[in-house]
């Protein structure tokens, strides 16, 4: 047991550094996570692109799940250039040219339609087929005529988000994915929210698409619309067992739906239905889910108090073992009203909540109040190997986080008050909870910050680490391979320190595991 309350400290801890350190895609749909690359990005990032009829497939023995020896290919024919021309010609395969011979994993009927891409000139390397109908091939043409980014060219993917083709639905939905919040906004006078909230309900769409739906209708819905959320969430109306798991399925979105749309007092439904325990069993995806919308709600709500916002975020720190889930993001957003909450919380964990003690210590050195600094020393007395641990992870996320500083984000319609606040004219915070910090005050404050329990990906259909269930060794965190600025191969932290970084988790679990067989410590 102790071993595994080792592990789940590390995993943790880890996982909550990248939560705070590094860039997260707050700017991109902020509940969605690409598939794969799009088509606009697999193409910009080629040299060669081609629409080809395959000539010649692979044998079928090759394609045998025991076949021995070189892996299978298969010709093409180039039937239209989409980028390169001259790489194309100079590497033979222009018209009346040899065919392009690739690596192929899949049947396909000769005669069909591949979208190749192609690296490396003169030669070119081509990469692996995708199979494209007629109605694709045209799709994909289009693409290059499409504004780089902006309302518009959201407008064009809106129309394929369910088409019937499901390779044109799925690159319509990734595109949504890692495009700006800022563009979707955009687009809300382009939406449809009758059709956005019937896919919602249709629990034969998928989680992931879901998410997108109702971030969609937070920006074009009414508050008819957030009534039917409502229930959504509530539980009601929903049919069968398994429709009504798969309706509410993308919790995190639909929380953050109906509060935008139902405006602050929504919130009091979501503090009954998934952050107020006491008695009641509240699983905890679902508790996590409402964290992850309350944390865009802070960050992007235009009609919801900050302070709103952190008074919900503040109930599960009456809930021991779920604290660690928000202390980072009071004091992101520099709310210093809990300290002497926080110095109970450490001076009462037990073995079941012992991991609230880093991201206990890390709040009070990021706050500048005085009695911070001297609750600091009294809780050093109790426990100082918490205040080293802090201390170290604050650093490893120090490391992770420094970057050069963004330009300002603009201020908010509305004028100088805060972002949640359109009038500009919301009522002075409370003397214990400091304005909105800037983009450069909040990297200063995540190097200074331990992190909390989570990543901002762990509700897209990831399981989250609950810590009211009983101990057990947790799965570590580990980096996507898709296209959205929150997940894939962390792309904008470079490979060596990605690599340190991972060094030192792996090192931190294989002393873990010496230790314990070692017995106790």
């Amino acid at each position: 047991m102790a071993t595994h309350h080792r592990l789940r400290r590390i995993a943790a801890c880890l996982a909550c550094v990248l939560f705070v350190a590094l860039p997260r895609g707050a700017h991109a749909c902020p509940f969605c996570s690409a598939v794969s690359l799009t088509f606009a990005q697999e193409i910009a990032q080629s040299q060669a692109a081609v629409i080809a009829r395959l000539v010649e497939p692979p044998s079928e023995g090759s394609l045998a799940p025991r076949a021995d020896g070189p892996l299978p290919k298969a010709r093409f024919a180039v039937v239209e250039v989409l980028k390169g021309a001259d790489l194309v010609e100079e590497a033979g395969h222009g018209s009346g040219g040899t065919a392009i011979e690739t690596i192929m994993l899949e049947r396909k009927p000769v005669g069909s339609l591949h979208l190749l891409m192609a690296v490396e000139p003169p030669k070119l390397v081509w990469s692996t087929p995708i199979a494209v109908s007629e109605r694709a091939v045209a799709y994909i043409k289009r693409l290059g005529s499409l504004p780089e980014k902006g309302p518009d060219r959201l407008a064009f993917f809106q129309k394929h988000l369910e088409d019937e083709d499901e390779v044109l639905a799925r690159d319509a939905y990734d595109e949504f994915a890692v495009a700006p919040y800022e563009d979707v906004r955009g687009l809300e006078s382009r939406m449809d929210p009758t059709q956005l909230l019937g896919w919602i309900e249709n629990p034969k769409v998928a989680a992931n698409r879901r998410r997108l739906y109702a971030t969609m209708l937070g920006v074009c819905g009414t508050k008819a619309d957030a009534a039917r959320i409502g229930k959504i969430l509530v539980g009601e109306d929903l049919g069968e067992e398994k429709d009504r798991a798969e309706v509410r399925s993308g919790l995190d979105a639909l929380i953050a739906c109906y509060v935008t749309l139902q405006g602050p007092d929504g919130l009091d439904l979501v503090d009954r239905l998934f952050l107020t325990r006491g008695e009641r069993e509240v699983p905890f995806t679902e508790t996590y889910a409402a964290v992850m919308a309350l944390r865009f709600l802070g960050e992007e709500s235009r009609d919801v108090p900050r302070e709103r916002v952190l008074a919900s975020l503040r109930r599960l720190l009456d809930e021991p073992k779920l604290a660690d889930l928000v202390i980072a993001d009071l004091a992101r957003w520099q709310d210093w009203s809990v300290i002497g909450r926080l110095e109970e919380l450490f001076k009462q964990a037990t073995a079941d909540n012992i991991f609230v003690r880093e991201p206990v210590i890390n709040y009070l050195k990021a706050c500048p109040l005085p009695e911070a600094a001297a609750a600091v020393e009294r809780l050093a007395a109790i426990d100082p190997e918490a205040v080293r641990r802090a201390a170290t992870l604050a650093g490893f996320a120090g490391a992770l986080a420094a970057k050069p500083a963004p330009t300002a984000a603009p201020t908010p319609p509305g004028g100088d008050g805060d972002p949640g606040d359109p009038s500009g004219t919301s009522a002075a915070p409370p003397a214990t909870l400091r304005p909105a910090a800037t983009a450069t005050d909040d990297q200063a404050l995540a190097a200074r910050l331990a992190p909390v329990l989570a990543d901002d990906d762990a509700t897209d259909g990831r399981a989250a680490i609950d810590p009211s269930a009983p101990a057990s060794p947790p799965a570590l965190p580990v980096a996507e391979t898709t296209a959205s600025g929150t997940a894939g191969p962390l792309p904008w932290v470079p490979r060596a320190l990605f690599l340190a970084g991972l060094g030192i988790l792996v090192a931190m679990i294989i002393r873990t595991a010496v230790r314990a067989a070692a017995g106790p410590s």
